[in-house]
């Protein structure tokens, strides 16, 4: 039996096909003419539907990942749990995914029901039932321009509502990262998660401990870096899950006590949220340099209460704090190294302030000691004084330190600069993607795919 669903037509759901980047209509049309289903789906809709630019397309269909792979000269298969397809152009990439099966004996699951293996598929009607949330399982048919609608996921967008698709504490069970996106979503979209979703997290939290440290990490870039940092991080805590991704912080974090750890991460999270708002570069060792700084500072002073001198006991506690945050997240070795190199030259800032009136430009650092200058080469200087200015927001330095060092290391403001270029993307992840071209005239190439 089929399940029910709903068809919206293109003139009630307010979608054109024009709306969707160049490449991704190009390959929904290239698996429409290979004889294919073509659905653009997810959370592109989604944000279509909310008058928003989407960042990402992704297409789903019925054509297996070898078969949607033969019809674009540059894809690649890639995934373990389940197969998907990455078409490559130029300025982005679009993801091909083929339907999902039903819940078969061929998927493979662990002891508490999370799936472990996934390579099933089947018909638009299963694949639904696979989707995470309401508002990110509609399908804009691109044959017809209409909407399929099997859950209600068109009204919950109106609603505002988040609302896991089936029973929400097998759902979370099945992959517990899902409640993580639930916080993500809460938090980006501005929807409330519905009573039962919301409930089913405090009976499934514990199943976060099952998820591996590489995929946490990924997973808390994808939160912490998604423009919505701030807000995500208070539903991260609101909704019990900060533990699970920062052991030891959430008992020092209180939004109601300025003595707390919470005034300082806020700077760091909207600084954040405010570089993506204007899409530059951010840099994940950033982020965490601050949420971790004031248990840095603990660690500190237990050292040097134990009479270990001041600079030996900063490098003791990264150590240790270092280590605490590698219990839940995998750091990579290239970032932690970064976060060490930004707390180490907080002292030396705070102790080798300029004096003077400097103007910036070769002259002023001519009237710097050797010591100052030698400082400024670190290749994480400007992001060390930025660090250090966010610091002098929360009373934690002078502000006229911050004053003193911005004459040599102006805001950043420009979309490259050494302190990002020099991370390779697998430091932090998944690349972030350049914006996709918008449709081009009539009669314009069809864009390569090469």
């Amino acid at each position: 039996m089929t399940p029910s669903h709903t068809r919206i037509p293109a003139e009630s759901h307010g979608i054109s096909l024009a709306d969707l980047s160049d490449n991704a209509r190009f390959v929904l049309e290239k698996l429409h003419e290979a004889g294919y289903e073509a659905y653009a789906v997810g959370g592109c809709v989604r944000d279509l539907l909310r008058g928003r630019s989407p960042k990402d397309f992704d297409v789903v269909t019925d054509a297996r990942p070898e078969e949607v792979k033969r019809l674009f000269k540059r894809a690649r298969i890639i995934g373990r749990r389940f197969k998907i397809v990455h078409v490559v152009f130029r300025d982005e990439v679009i993801e091909v995914t083929t339907f999902r099966g039903g819940d078969a004996g061929e998927v493979q699951r662990a002891d508490g029901g999370m799936i472990t293996r996934d390579n099933v598929f089947g018909t638009i009607d299963e694949d639904v039932w696979r989707r995470d949330f309401a508002c990110n399982a509609l399908y804009l048919d691109y044959a017809s321009g209409e909407l399929v609608d099997y859950v209600e996921g068109f009204s919950d967008i109106r609603g505002g509502r988040l609302r896991v698709i089936g029973e929400p504490e097998s759902r979370y069970r099945e992959d517990p990262v899902r409640m993580l996106r639930a916080a993500r979503f809460a938090a980006k979209l501005g929807f409330h998660l519905t009573e039962d979703s919301e409930r089913a997290i405090a009976h499934c939290r514990d199943t976060l401990e099952a998820i591996s440290p590489a995929r946490l990490f990924d997973e808390t870039v994808k939160l912490m870096q998604g423009g919505a940092g701030r807000q995500t991080f208070l539903e991260l805590r609101r909704l019990g899950l900060l533990e699970y991704l920062f052991d030891g912080l959430s008992t020092w974090i209180d939004p109601l006590d300025p003595a707390s750890d919470w005034p300082l991460i806020e700077q760091v999270l909207n600084a954040t949220d405010d570089r993506v708002a204007r899409d530059l570069p951010v840099n994940p060792a950033f982020l965490f340099a601050g949420l971790f700084w004031r248990m840095l500072g603990r660690h500190r002073i237990r050292w040097m209460q134990q009479r270990v001198p001041s600079e030996d006991a900063m490098v003791l506690a990264a150590d240790e704090v270092l280590g605490i945050a590698a219990r839940k997240l995998m750091i990579p070795r290239r970032l932690a190294e970064i976060i060490r190199a930004i707390w180490m030259l907080q002292a030396d800032l705070e102790r080798l302030v300029p004096t003077g009136d400097a103007g910036g430009g070769k002259s002023a650092e001519g009237a710097l000691s050797d010591e100052q200058q030698a400082l400024m080469q670190s290749p994480w200087f400007r992001a060390a004084v930025d660090f250090l200015c966010l610091r002098s927001t929360t009373s934690e330095v002078d502000v006229s330190v911050c004053e003193a060092w911005r004459r040599y290391a102006p805001e950043r403001s420009e979309r490259h600069e050494p302190a990002v270029e020099a991370l390779k993307p697998s430091d932090f992840g998944k690349k972030r993607r350049r914006r996709p071209r918008r449709r081009k005239p009539a009669g314009a190439r069809r864009p390569a795919n090469d």
